[in-house]
């Protein structure tokens, strides 16, 4: 009798449950689009930046370092859960594929689930640069403070992945996911 009012009570509700022998439809997640697609969609015209396209000295540097034996990590693009929201995201060096004037840009896109992205961050260069590549940092990694913090401040340890944006031989720049003001921050990468 018990079960009998549950199944009515069901029914009523409008839960039906798969007839006896059939499998229960399982849900699948949004396929995320390809990069190129997600590139297209904020950047018409533009693609990601081919890697034969680098300084010969940056390929030399990423066969030996260790941070590129991930298949989510190359020199012109870092795929990594930047903000801890359980969503990849992507740092890409991107750059226009036709038109007279040449220009790559780096930006980084948030992932939100179901395959939607944001812009987070876009810095133009106004040309090739075939000096800049990116690079990561894992979660844990000790960065110095940002130089608005003062001077006494601690230095700061990750709490997510961090890309780098770096000039071969001269400088690397840590952007950072920011949880108390909700957006990338940057200090100098350690070398």
């Amino acid at each position: 009798m018990r079960f009998a009012a549950t199944a009515v009570l069901a029914a009523c509700m409008g839960f039906q449950a798969p007839a006896w022998g059939q499998e229960t439809p399982v849900q699948q997640a949004p396929v995320e689009p390809p990069l190129e697609s997600i590139i297209t969609h904020f950047f018409p015209g533009y693609a990601p930046v081919p890697l034969g396209d680098l300084a010969p000295e940056i390929g030399a540097l990423t066969v030996s370092d260790p941070v590129y034996d991930n298949p989510d990590r190359s020199p012109t693009s870092v795929r990594a859960d930047f903000d801890g929201n359980g969503f990849s995201d992507y740092g890409l060096l991107i750059r226009k594929t036709a038109g007279p004037e040449a220009d790559e840009i780096f930006v980084i896109l948030m992932g939100h689930g179901e395959g939607r992205f944001a812009k987070a961050i876009e810095s133009f260069f106004g040309g090739v640069a075939r000096d800049i590549y990116l690079g990561y940092l894992p979660a844990g990694t000790v960065l110095s403070a940002p130089a608005d913090a003062g001077g006494n401040a601690p230095p700061l340890m990750l709490e997510n992945p961090a890309v780098t944006l770096n000039v071969l031989g001269q400088l690397a720049d840590a952007f950072y996911w920011d949880k108390l003001s909700g957006r990338f921050m940057n200090v100098p990468a350690p070398r």
